[in-house]
């Protein structure tokens, strides 16, 4: 009786193991507890993270990875952020069009 009583609690744990390691953990709060109204020298930019309002944060938030291994959290609705976002915006639609180039040319030359 001992040993399968065992078996039942290691069965029991290993599954509570496995759907433990499957979900993961949020922080229920706002990561931007202060917000940076002014520039960052845009060369120290390794990227940019924007967040929408969620259910347990009711800001937007616009984080800034710095280079120098920090992050900086910026106000969306400043100018500097605006600007940093339309930049973005621009460069993403860049390489977006660079890709669709580059498959067309590659499928031109394939077909041929």
């Amino acid at each position: 009786m001992n040993t399968a009583m065992a078996v039942i609690v290691l069965l029991v744990f290993s599954d509570v193991i496995c759907m433990i390691q499957g979900r993961t953990i949020e922080d229920p709060r706002c990561r931007c507890p202060t917000v940076h109204t002014g520039g960052v020298n845009i060369s120290l930019i390794r990227k940019l993270t924007y967040y929408p309002p969620r259910s347990h944060c009711s800001n937007e938030e616009l984080i800034v990875t710095l280079k120098t291994r920090g992050s900086l959290c910026l106000d969306p609705n400043g100018n500097f952020a605006k600007t940093l976002i339309e930049r973005q915006i621009k460069v993403n639609q860049q390489r977006q069009n660079q890709r669709s180039i580059e498959t067309l040319s590659t499928h031109a030359t394939t077909s041929t």
